[in-house]
């Protein structure tokens, strides 16, 4: 399987609050958004993770707004604070080497498949990126500890798209890029579910034997092509963002 050619990349260095202020804003415009909730945490070699605060929208969170915390959850940098539900994004890095980032918020269609005890369904080639990596947690009440945090990262298992029953829905990655163009393709692959059941049609699903192929393909070329071109156009539009 060819790789293409690296594209024009982003333009310029960096740093991980920078990168991970872009991705906030990024998936705020793709509908990962509700109001002001939700995470998107990255991992640290001590353990730790970089965070988006409490308190400021994804849409207008800046690099200087982005707080690191320790394994525990308490705050060694920046100025502002988190709520209790970073404890989400705790256990998972603590338990799984290979979610270097975590995503957590209510997009729209996928709040509303979690709602309805629906799975989103690989009817799109693009869905196969999530091929045997699926999960619904239900009987979901929160997490606002440490406990609360590793039952649900046993729930989750090795799962990098899953659902919370009447909440909301958490996407992990390997890096950034990864992390970024998978969000956005689990809520496109919900709202295509979701559109195609209100239709009272029957989703006619990717065969399994296909799916691999297609996985593979997408996660070598698909995640760092996304990101780059996503943060170029939002450096162009949104260059405070990195201040």
């Amino acid at each position: 399987m060819r790789k293409p050619r690296s594209g024009p990349g982003v333009g310029r260095e960096l740093t991980v609050p920078q990168q991970l202020a872009c991705a906030l804003r990024i998936l705020a415009h793709e509908g990962w958004r509700e109001n002001l909730s939700g995470h998107i945490t990255w991992a640290t070699a001590d353990g730790g993770m970089w965070c988006n605060p409490w308190g400021i929208w994804w849409d207008e969170v800046r690099a200087c707004d982005i707080v690191r915390l320790d394994a525990d959850g308490e705050i060694v940098e920046g100025s502002w604070d988190v709520t209790p539900a970073v404890f989400l994004h705790t256990e998972l890095h603590r338990t799984r080497s290979d979610a270097t980032i975590v995503v957590h918020n209510h997009p729209y269609y996928a709040t509303l498949l979690s709602a309805m005890n629906e799975m989103p369904r690989m009817v799109h080639q693009n869905s196969c990126i999530f091929d045997d990596d699926l999960a619904l947690v239900d009987e979901y009440s929160g997490v606002d500890d440490a406990a609360g945090g590793e039952w649900l990262a046993g729930q989750v298992g090795s799962a990098s798209g899953i659902l919370l029953a009447h909440h909301g829905a958490i996407v992990t990655g390997a890096t950034i890029g990864e992390a970024c163009y998978k969000a956005v393709t689990f809520e496109r692959m919900c709202r295509l579910t979701y559109d195609i059941l209100a239709l009272g049609r029957t989703p006619n699903e990717i065969p399994a034997a296909q799916r691999p192929d297609l996985k593979a393909m997408l996660l070598q070329n698909t995640p760092w092509a996304y990101w780059d071109g996503a943060t170029r156009q939002l450096l162009a539009n949104e260059p405070e963002v990195i201040e």
